[in-house]
């Protein structure tokens, strides 16, 4: 096995939880992460040592070093940034760990505080996909070109589709916060792929 391995990731906004528990789990069987992405992270095997991984969104910091520095001084290790403002940190796992430090943060207020940075955004971009939609179907009914047609069509869903998706993502972290089952969400790794293959159809064909 190589010391060294990529995998490709795509994880929603709203899936970030989730995305620690995989790293969580990828460190407990020894594979370690070297830089997370948006749409791929490097890892490197090392069986021995084990991290606890946390995300934070944070995308214009004062100060990155004194941003960084605060974490250090927790106990957090900084392994990188994305280009759109999540940092992932580590901490080595131990058993004897209490609660309150396998987190970054260990209050309601705070963790809300960090989610409230992109919860606004992607209801925002929720909005936009629907008004997008609405707009690509009615060029739709109004369009005289058959050869147009199929393509404003598959516009308009993918904006839709978008659109839902952005707002049952919201959503879902309003009912996690209401101590309520987030609820069905389409799968934003099925339908990220497929939007964007259909995007380059549309280019070449």
């Amino acid at each position: 096995m190589k010391d060294t391995m990529t995998r490709l990731t795509v994880y929603p906004v709203w899936e970030y939880k989730k995305e620690e528990e995989a790293l969580n789990k990828a460190s407990a069987e020894g594979r370690q992460l070297v830089k997370g992405g948006c749409f791929h992270s490097v890892f490197r095997k090392d069986d021995s040592v084990r991290y606890i991984y946390q995300l934070d969104y944070c995308p214009t910091p004062d100060s990155k070093e004194r941003y960084i520095e605060c974490f250090n001084d927790a106990g957090w290790e900084f392994v990188n940034s994305t280009y759109n403002g999540w940092h992932y940190f580590r901490r080595p796992y131990t058993q004897d760990l209490a609660p309150e430090d396998l987190k970054i943060y260990s209050d309601k207020e705070s963790l809300y505080a960090m989610e409230n940075r992109w919860l606004g955004m992607i209801t925002t971009f929720s909005v936009i996909y629907f008004i997008f939609s609405i707009i690509e179907f009615v060029c739709f009914l109004l369009s005289a070109s058959n050869s147009m047609d199929y393509e404003q069509l598959f516009m308009c869903g993918f904006m839709f589709v978008m659109g839902i998706t952005f707002f049952l993502g919201a959503r879902s972290i309003k009912r996690s916060r209401a101590g309520k089952k987030p609820g069905f969400i389409p799968p934003f790794q099925i339908i990220f792929p497929i939007a964007i293959l259909g995007l380059l159809l549309m280019a070449f064909l």
